[in-house]
């Protein structure tokens, strides 16, 4: 549907699955949006077919020193941070007790993610918080979300490679998941597996299927072939010239409560990084989708540096690491490239009770790239990357302090550190391959800050995604989560975004319909 011209443009920040999938849903309803993603396109067989001129590879080779990282923020490194590359892939949070890794890109996160979808693995993960969100109410968004990835189920046809079944026998200390929650994989599995094609889908895009020995990777590096689903094609590159107006490379810096009667309720600046300009938008409503720690960071520095906001007083709170623990498996059998198949190898756990905890794994993506000696790269290759994942205290906390942001999240209050680790000695010491893990936990997925609960005092959004004290003001990602899921977060917040999207436009849609039914009957 094309954009209606007598609704001002909804204004997204960030197009990774929260700003891609909510504004999907506000464009299917006629609402115009602009949205404003700091990194770029990204060179890929898909995004080729789009017809997109200006590309930025993923990093490979050489440019893994100076691309990878696109910029560093920590305390000692002043309000901005360290930016190193306005078209690097990952940034960092650095600080006391917690490093957070975000994406930057057209389609954020969904180019660095391993493709696995679950439900919360807490039950009642939205019930009790807030009147108007259920996990009842949530189920068809899930559903929707599951259907327009076209996720499928792991099966042993599928043949996935380096599973435990297959890396682990009956005398091992080491076995698959006994319990194992339903799970679904956002790849385009091959009719006939080990002889992939290039497909051509509905909307002229091209993208390759899955091709276990392709050694390009389809990890946290990128997937260049369009295997993995991602959602620059899948749900922007549709909306495009039909009501999207796609901004790349365009950074939003603040956001400002305009006075009433001023034509708009916001303004958003933001900075072209190309021309290096300042520019602003004014707009109604603004959906914030640029992932926890960067929508907080931008509400924070609008509110406490700029002043541009008030209100919010739970804002920073209760953020939460999701349990997350990366560690390096230095797994070296002789034989075996772990860097090969999906970015996800599946679970496994130890066969001593005592260690409960289930570990994920995969392998270090594109390792024949990277720039080190030939021995580094083959011994990269045999290792992996572990994990767990879980339920933390969710007890952090993020603050402007002394004009930069601050993360104070002790791990010592979550015992499932402690476990994990423990975990992982235990798995060194059975198998005689080594984990190596960092002291503070590292995460891919920071979540809560702005909570969803059922009022201003509890919370910083109620049921629609609106922030409480700012109408027109919503935040659609994993920032608003009232608990930890457990687990991937993924499905939660795409479907949470999908959410706000839906009940967003079908507002505005009535808003329209409701003053031309006005100017009929005057």
């Amino acid at each position: 549907m094309e954009g209606n011209t007598k609704t001002k443009p909804v204004v997204v920040i960030g197009s990774g699955f929260s700003g891609a999938v909510a504004a999907d849903q506000l464009v299917r309803a006629g609402v115009p949006v602009v949205m404003l993603e700091r990194g770029p396109w990204r060179d890929t067989v898909p995004v080729r077919s789009m017809g997109i001129a200006e590309r930025t590879p993923f990093p490979r080779g050489r440019a893994m020193w100076t691309s990878t990282l696109r910029s560093i923020r920590h305390r000692w490194l002043g309000r901005d941070g360290l930016l190193l590359n306005r078209r690097g892939l990952l940034e960092m949070f650095v600080d006391r007790g917690l490093t957070t890794v975000c994406s930057s890109s057209v389609g954020g996160g969904s180019h660095i993610y391993s493709a696995v979808f679950r439900y919360p693995q807490v039950e009642g993960f939205w019930d009790g918080f807030c009147d108007g969100v259920s996990d009842q109410s949530m189920q068809p968004h899930y559903e929707s979300v599951l259907r327009r990835f076209d996720a499928v189920v792991p099966a042993a046809d599928l043949k996935i490679p380096h599973t435990a079944a297959e890396r682990f026998g009956p005398d091992d200390p080491v076995q698959g998941p006994q319990t194992m929650p339903p799970t679904w994989l956002g790849f385009l599995f091959p009719e006939q597996i080990g002889q992939p094609r290039k497909i051509v889908d509905a909307n002229g895009i091209e993208r390759w299927e899955m091709d276990y020995d392709d050694r390009d990777g389809h990890g946290f590096l990128g997937a260049p072939s369009g295997a993995k689903t991602t959602v620059d094609f899948l749900y922007l590159a549709p909306l495009l010239g039909r009501g999207l107006d796609l901004r790349d490379l365009c950074e939003a810096t603040r956001l400002v409560a305009e006075p009433a009667g001023g034509g708009a309720r916001y303004r958003v600046d933001y900075v072209d990084h190309r021309s290096g300009e300042a520019h602003a938008l004014h707009t109604d409503h603004v959906v914030l989708a640029a992932g926890a720690m960067n929508t907080l960071r931008l509400l924070l520095v609008s509110r406490d540096i700029e002043h541009t906001l008030s209100g919010m007083p739970q804002l920073g709170r209760r953020l939460g690491g999701n349990g997350d623990l990366f560690a390096f498996w230095d797994y070296n059998e002789a034989g075996r490239d772990l860097s090969t198949g999906l970015p996800f190898h599946g679970g496994f756990q130890l066969k001593d009770e005592r260690f409960p905890h289930m570990l994920t794994g995969g392998g270090w993506p594109a390792a024949h790239h990277y720039p080190l000696p030939g021995f580094v790269k083959e011994r990269i290759k045999r290792g992996a990357f572990t994990s767990s994942m879980g339920i933390d205290a969710m007890d952090g906390n993020v603050c402007i302090r002394d004009g930069r942001l601050r993360i104070d999240f002790d791990p010592d209050h979550s015992p499932i550190y402690a476990e994990i680790k423990a975990t992982f000695r235990r798995m060194s010491e059975v198998t005689g391959k080594r984990i190596y893990y960092p002291r503070n936990p590292i995460t891919v997925h920071a979540l809560g800050g702005a909570r969803l609960d059922r009022d201003i005092d509890h919370g910083v959004v109620g049921a629609s995604g609106e922030i409480y004290g700012q109408p027109g003001l919503f935040i659609a990602d994993g920032a608003v989560f009232p608990q930890l899921p457990g687990g991937p977060p993924t499905l939660a917040i795409a479907a949470w975004a999908e959410h706000v999207g839906a009940g967003l436009g079908e507002r505005l849609r009535a808003e329209v319909h409701g003053a031309d039914a006005g100017q009929a009957v005057g």
